[in-house]
């Protein structure tokens, strides 16, 4: 008996970066504009649909894991097909269609318009392994990701200003696999906030590879930030607009004057560093000094004052000593970063530091690693400590879960973030209360537990 196309179902396991996400949300916003219906588990779908991440070798075990265990499914469940897409499969999708024989399509990055027609006959028991090629449909325009199906809270949404890097830097395979810098036209960026703001939501999360170099590669070379953050800025229903991934030093007096003075865009910026000494700076291929990393990051504080500024450092770089080492976790207490991440170095075929020598002993990097994190969370806890008592802003994103309820002692609560907390990478605030997601609420600090704030509302503003 035939399937219904109606009733066919899809599942989405998304992996990776906020950039990886919104592939997802166009991927699934062209499946459910096609009538395909959305599974929350791989148990319950018709075809799942995995989107790699392959920017470090964990994220590519993450990923072949993942494959793994929903291809299981196959043969234990329900599921008629598995669908692989995103950065691992482009940049190894010959491998990926030797080595897998369970998966039945994998596509690169592409706009996905093939997709929906796929998932259909994946769900009706059409041939293994459909023929498409890496790309997996038409390339990527500056309209692709017009319509998503949103998998964010009703909160926050990511804004995707641009696509690849022009950078070369030693460690990142990004522009292997993503290609060269394309920013999409302010107009096209404004439509789309429109639309995100339309649907609820409150918080743009602009993110880019280099959010610093948006529009440099259709405007002359002049970098365009400014002018695209006053522009979403003028976006009814938008309250909050957050910059993710600037490069270190193209941080421009004309960004700086944005995040101090436009009351939308958030005094927050996410600059990864990477590292502080010159040595591994220079072998990084960062195209910057210590020295103006430090005069960069102290401009920062001079001129946007109350800035959260988070960045994230690699350690275990080939080469890195322990005068390198020592110097960064000197700026760790010294500087007192709001916001820190910080990754051991993984070697990435086709970047330039894949061979070069002087590995660092993995437990020496584990050991780095955890005193760098030790010396941010003191940081950080000392001043949670010091907002007992006070009151702020709280941007809330939905209902705590179970575990974070039990671990709380509470029966129901709420779970949201300051001006200085990037969604899902940084630190949140917890209300004993159920709010409702995408409001705003004046938040009265009572206490704090780990990275994180405990709060009672006294205000909801919106």
């Amino acid at each position: 008996m035939s399937l219904d196309t109606d009733a066919v179902k899809v599942c989405l396991v998304s992996l990776g970066c906020p950039k990886n996400l919104v592939d997802s949300e166009v991927l699934l916003g062209a499946a459910a504009e096609d009538g395909i219906l959305v599974a929350r588990d791989p148990e319950d779908a018709d075809v799942a649909i995995v989107n790699t991440c392959g920017f470090i070798d964990s994220a590519k075990e993450e990923s072949i894991q993942t494959i793994l265990e929903i291809a299981r499914l196959k043969t234990e469940g329900n599921l008629k097909g598995l669908v692989v897409v995103g950065c691992l499969s482009q940049r190894y999708g010959d491998e990926l269609r030797r080595d897998l024989p369970e998966v039945d399509a994998i596509l690169g990055l592409s706009d996905y318009s093939k997709v929906p027609a796929l998932i259909k006959h994946l769900a009706k028991g059409g041939d293994a392994r459909f023929v498409m090629d890496t790309r997996g449909g038409k390339p990527k325009t500056k309209d692709s990701d017009r319509r998503r199906l949103l998998l964010t809270p009703r909160s926050y949404a990511y804004l995707r200003i641009g696509e690849g890097c022009d950078h070369s830097c030693s460690f990142c395979a990004i522009p292997l696999i993503r290609g060269k810098q394309r920013s999409k036209p302010i107009e096209v960026l404004v439509e789309e906030a429109q639309g995100l703001a339309a649907g609820g939501v409150r918080e743009l999360v602009l993110v880019a590879e280099d959010s610093t170099a948006y529009g440099m590669d259709w405007a002359d070379n002049k970098r365009m930030l400014a002018p695209l953050l006053e522009a979403l800025s003028q976006v009814a229903g938008i309250e909050w607009i957050r910059v993710l991934y600037a490069y270190p030093h193209t941080v421009r007096p004309a960004v700086t004057e944005q995040l101090r003075e436009n009351p939308k865009v958030l005094p927050y910026l996410d600059i990864p560093i990477q590292h502080i000494s010159s040595p591994m700076l220079r072998a990084m291929k960062r195209g910057v000094s210590s020295s103006q990393v430090r005069r960069v990051l102290d401009r920062l504080r001079e001129e946007v004052p109350g800035i959260a500024i988070r960045t994230t450092f690699i350690v275990g770089f080939p080469g890195e000593t322990h005068e390198d080492f020592e110097e960064l976790l000197q700026l760790t207490k010294d500087f007192r970063f709001e916001r820190l991440g910080v990754f051991p170095f993984s070697r990435e075929e086709g970047t330039s530091s894949y061979a070069m020598p002087g590995e660092v002993d993995p437990s020496l990097v584990e050991e780095r690693i955890a005193a760098i994190m030790e010396a941010s969370r003191a940081v950080i806890e000392e001043r949670n400590r010091g907002l007992v008592g006070s009151r702020t802003r709280v941007l809330i994103d939905g209902a705590l879960d179970e575990e974070r309820l039990a671990r709380l002692g509470w029966t129901e609560g709420s779970v949201g973030r300051t001006y200085a907390d990037a969604p899902e990478i940084d630190c949140e605030v917890y209300f004993p209360d159920s709010l409702a997601s995408g409001t705003f609420v004046e938040g009265e600090i009572v206490g704090s537990s780990g990275y994180d704030l405990l709060a009672r509302p006294r205000l909801e503003t919106t």
